[in-house]
């Protein structure tokens, strides 16, 4: 018997979609998806690497996680005005986020997320 998950997922990463926790996600977006993209950051202002950045919009969430320079880039298709954007990491707790796109304005927008060291 074939293993079909496997397949499906490869194909998807060819595809260039990647499959997270609430759904199929698409990081460069289709017209009409609102991108949300930012750079999660400790106090100190270092990047944080493979911080999960959550866009929770109702009952759907978003899931990715920043690269290796503490960037995130996500598309969906929730209003970004009643969507919440959260970021977590093991070992860090959430101190803030800074929406620099100013609120009514749909895509792209960029939100910044700072984690503060301890639990």
């Amino acid at each position: 018997m074939r293993n079909y998950g496997f397949i499906l997922v490869a194909a998807l990463t060819l595809a260039g979609v990647s499959a997270k926790s609430g759904g199929i996600v698409d990081e460069h977006g289709d017209d009409g998806d609102t991108i949300f993209f930012g750079a999660v950051k400790d106090m100190r202002g270092v990047a944080i690497e493979g911080a999960h950045v959550n866009v929770k919009s109702r009952n759907i969430e978003f899931v990715t996680t920043t690269d290796a320079t503490g960037n995130y880039r996500l598309a969906t298709q929730v209003d970004p005005d009643q969507s919440e954007l959260s970021c977590s990491k093991q070992g860090y707790r959430q101190s803030g986020t800074m929406r620099r796109t100013a609120p009514g304005e749909k895509s792209p927008i960029e939100i910044d997320c700072t984690l503060q060291a301890g639990r």
